[in-house]
């Protein structure tokens, strides 16, 4: 037997809200949510089908953070993603970590890698189910 279980959603926590909040709105460009909590101590974020995360205000300094651990997102266009990325001036990478290279695996999927103001990695890729 197995569950059927469905990502419901990550909780990040964060240096200071506003600006991970303008790195989620402006560079990755994901939306913004009414905090369901009704606090205002905690922001809400959702993108694709309803998948969401939330952050909260605290103290950092004892997560230990490299690239292997990191969020990926799929877009359908990654050239435009990065295009964007270009256009504002924010630095991506290859898993390597060449600034500006974008990583091609053995199947074809294309990603870049890029940093928040927190130190948490997000790789943005081209991956298509069933392709």
């Amino acid at each position: 037997m197995s569950i059927d279980y469905r990502l419901d959603h990550i909780a990040l926590l964060v240096r200071d809200l506003d600006e991970t909040a303008q790195f989620l709105t402006e560079v990755l460009q994901i939306r913004e949510v009414p905090d369901p909590m009704g606090g205002g101590h905690i922001r809400w974020f959702e993108f694709g089908n309803a998948q969401r995360f939330h952050i909260q205000a605290g103290d950092i300094s004892r997560t230990h953070v490299e690239k292997r651990t990191h969020f990926a997102l799929s877009a359908p266009d990654l050239d435009a993603v990065i295009a964007h990325f270009r256009a504002r001036g924010v630095p991506f990478s290859n898993m390597k970590g060449d600034v500006g290279e974008v990583n091609v695996r053995p199947d074809g999927m294309r990603a870049v890698f890029v940093q928040d103001p927190n130190g948490y990695w997000f790789e943005i890729n081209d991956f298509e189910p069933g392709s």
